[in-house]
């Protein structure tokens, strides 16, 4: 099992994904090499990084995948290559990167840099300039069953199951190698499912609901449960498990108030720890402080709360190792904690002025634990080596 050392990080790329109508919400590692991003638009890219250094910090994609009419929501990847993305054109759709490609595009990823270089030259040309060749194909398959925006996606260790959830409440476990529906299960009829994880063995799953707000008089209870898979029931309400006194049909401001602390602006991020004990929920929203919970598996009890993103959380990722814990946040940063105390360790990136800036919308981890990509609301993806050759 690839450890996750930490020395010296350093950026090494920024690879740009701007729009004049959308910033990336998603990524993911294909393998070690490559990089698969989407964004609001419903675009998805592919960027293979180079083996050996180059002199300039931007990469351009190699291919473009064609296919959602929607913004891109997640974005995981199976231990055999396949990238799995989720979209709010309420379909998930699986691609196999080594498929012939059926086609060739150009695309323009600096748009905004081209707007700003135009208004300090004036000069056409600047707009005109020709964009990047890059292949094009279609999905291998799309998984129907979805009738509503779907805001999470969640992966086995072995990627033959897939738990998925949207905003109708609908909660759905797929089996990959049959690429069917294995089960399903609805949330509570007014909440949305904010995120949802899978344990290792596809056994366990951890489901979070969450709505701002149904009305201008109710806010239906928040939702955080385990759920065996193999009968969709119900193993541990964690929120009951912390408080006791909880009540899931009361829906005032008032019963609000009881977990509004902990659930904060709903928990929008989920994973599993690699050796199924533990799952990581981080806080999303405008919250003040967003702190990841880290949830036993075996009770539902709180194990312990790490990490801390100004302004909320907005993905959580587990090392192989099971020992630290990456967040990334509404702070522009990325944050490194050790499971077994909570203490961070690292921090990539730096604040840059205030959540209505930018953020970084999501993050992820190369399966050999050397790279860290995520992406930058700002327009574009960056990469950093968490540590150097030598060490």
């Amino acid at each position: 099992m690839p450890e996750l050392k930490i020395d010296k990080p350093t950026l090494l790329w920024q690879m740009p994904f701007e729009s004049e109508s959308a910033w990336p919400m998603a990524v993911t590692f294909v393998g070690t090499n490559r990089v698969a991003a989407g964004n609001q638009d419903g675009q998805l890219f592919v960027w293979e990084l180079p083996s050996a250094p180059v002199e300039s910090k931007s990469l351009w994609p190699i291919r473009r995948l064609d296919g959602h009419s929607n913004g891109i929501t997640r974005l995981v990847a199976t231990p055999d290559g396949t990238l799995i993305s989720a979209s709010l054109d309420h379909s998930i759709r699986l691609w196999d990167l080594n498929v012939t490609p059926s086609g060739k595009a150009e695309v323009v990823m600096d748009t905004e840099a081209r707007q700003a270089e135009f208004k300090k030259t004036r000069k056409d040309e600047v707009l005109k300039r020709p964009g990047v060749s890059v292949e094009t194909q279609t999905a291998a398959h799309v998984l129907e069953g979805h009738k509503d925006w779907i805001q999470s996606l969640g992966l086995s260790h072995d990627g033959k199951r897939l738990i998925s959830g949207d905003d109708s409440a609908e909660v759905i476990v797929w089996d990959l190698v049959t690429r069917q529906p294995l089960k399903r299960w609805p949330g509570h009829k007014w909440n949305w499912i904010a995120a949802a994880a899978l344990s290792p063995d596809g056994e366990t799953a951890i489901v979070s609901e969450y709505r701002y707000k149904r009305d201008d008089f109710d806010i239906p209870a928040a939702g955080l449960k385990l759920w065996s898979v193999a009968d969709a029931s119900v193993k541990f309400d964690v929120l009951k498990v912390q408080f006791p006194k909880l009540r899931s049909d009361e829906s005032s401001y008032e019963a609000a108030q009881l977990w509004r602390k902990f659930v904060a602006n709903g928990l929008i991020a989920a994973d599993g720890s690699p050796d199924g004990k533990l799952f990581a929920l981080g806080q999303g929203g405008e919250t003040d402080t967003g702190k990841v919970h880290l949830i036993k598996t075996e009770n539902g009890e709180l194990a312990r709360s790490i990490s801390a993103h100004q302004y909320g959380v907005t993905d959580v990722r587990f090392s192989a190792d099971g020992k630290h814990l990456l967040s990334s946040g509404r702070d522009t940063t990325i944050r490194i904690c050790q499971v077994e105390d909570g203490k961070e360790v690292a921090v990539l990136g730096a604040p840059r002025g205030g959540q209505f800036k930018d953020w970084f919308s999501a993050l992820a981890l190369s399966p050999d634990q050397r790279l860290v990509a995520a992406a930058d609301i700002a327009g574009s993806i960056q990469v950093w080596s968490l540590a150097t050759a030598e060490s």
